[in-house]
């Protein structure tokens, strides 16, 4: 299955993902993205800057400190919900999602985990 596939079959389990999108940490670029909602390249690149920003936080240094480095984040707005994951065995590989504030947030989790885990494996 293509990142492209993968990423639509989040969308299509979870309705409530307005945006799916993998991205290239390191070089802080959405590779490939789906979604409901139709979004610009700037807003992408918002989104990732986003994720960085989220993960390279000075107040996550006490995060690292007390539990290990974080591989998730999630900001909660008026809006919308961003959930931002982080590869385990690559950390410059991210799923950045937009989601509703009614989404099943322990199934979504679940289900982006296994999506970016198989996209960074290649399968």
């Amino acid at each position: 299955m293509s990142v492209a596939e993968s990423l639509g079959a989040v969308i299509k389990a979870y309705p409530q993902a307005r945006v799916v999108a993998f991205a290239d940490l390191s070089s802080r670029m959405i590779l490939a993205s789906q979604g409901r909602d139709d979004v610009t390249q700037e807003h992408l690149d918002r989104l990732c800057q986003q994720a960085r920003a989220s993960f390279d936080d000075p107040l996550f240094a006490l995060s690292v400190e007390a539990f290990g480095e974080p591989h998730g984040s999630m900001v909660v707005g008026p809006d919308n919900l961003r959930v931002f994951l982080r590869s385990e065995t690559d950390p410059a590989d991210a799923l950045c999602c937009i989601c509703d504030h009614s989404i099943d947030l322990t199934g979504f989790v679940a289900k982006i985990r296994e999506t970016l885990d198989s996209i960074t494996a290649g399968t």
